[in-house]
């Protein structure tokens, strides 16, 4: 399924992850944050904004926020929320942006990377990230961290969620993170697919240098910890958009 994209982020997915909300945001952005030399007033992108969780965070930080996701339902979801007025959501594929040097700060986060199967499609996503940024402007990416997914893979949940039964399946397979998830709902079957290609440190550097960014930061959690290749679950990169990328990191 390789459009699962297209399916997956609906109703059921609003319910599934409802502990995705605000208050998380707030949690994981109020210390990430402090990493990135950014100002209130500043412009941000949101790519693969969802819900809005993370765009209301910065709407109240005082950026002028632009948000863009392709789920119709999920933009719903984020027109209804707070600071709807201040906050410009737009639908599109984050594969076709048009953007070029409109933004201080771009974000990508809760792992809004590697939905494609081809390298080359989730190539040009980081590559619209670096093209959106204004000259100097700064791109926070937060990725998953395969060799932790690997060794703490839960195959099999089930959880009961707003009087759904939801069923999840994980497993790896060719190099994708496969979640098989099914909703049970007063007898009726919905089932739905979540794929994320996985790329570990090492090729993800690569990728963002040959995008243009230069690499600031490597983080393995929100707090700004060190990042461990074992023991890290997030791979959080701060990135800059500079006329001359160097070849090697400035800090780690």
């Amino acid at each position: 399924m390789e459009t699962w994209y297209k399916e997956h982020f609906n109703e059921d997915y609003l319910r599934i992850y409802k502990h995705r909300n605000d208050n998380l945001a707030h949690q994981e952005l109020t210390q990430l944050m402090k990493f990135v030399p950014v100002v209130q007033g500043q412009s941000l992108l949101d790519l693969c904004c969802g819900n809005g969780r993370h765009s209301r965070w910065f709407a109240k930080q005082g950026f002028r926020v632009t948000g863009v996701d392709l789920s119709p339902v999920l933009l719903g979801e984020a027109r209804k929320g707070e600071h709807a007025e201040d906050i410009h959501y737009v639908r599109s594929d984050m594969r076709d942006l048009s953007y070029k040097d409109n933004f201080d700060l771009v974000v990508n986060l809760f792992t809004s990377f590697g939905y494609f199967k081809e390298d080359e499609q989730n190539k040009k996503v980081l590559q619209n990230a670096y093209d959106a940024l204004k000259l100097n402007g700064y791109f926070v990416f937060d990725y998953l961290n395969p060799s932790f997914l690997e060794n703490n893979l839960v195959p099999f949940s089930k959880d009961i969620i707003d009087d759904l039964s939801i069923l999840q399946y994980r497993m790896i397979v060719n190099n994708t993170v496969v979640k098989k998830i099914k909703v049970e709902d007063n007898g009726a079957l919905r089932e739905y697919e979540e794929r994320v290609k996985l790329y570990e440190r090492a090729t993800l550097d690569v990728m963002l240098k040959e995008a243009g960014f230069t690499i600031i930061h490597t983080f393995g959690d929100y707090d700004g910890s060190e990042f461990q290749s074992r023991e890290s679950s997030r791979l959080i990169y701060i990135c800059q958009k500079r006329s001359v990328a160097p070849d090697n990191h400035e800090n780690n």
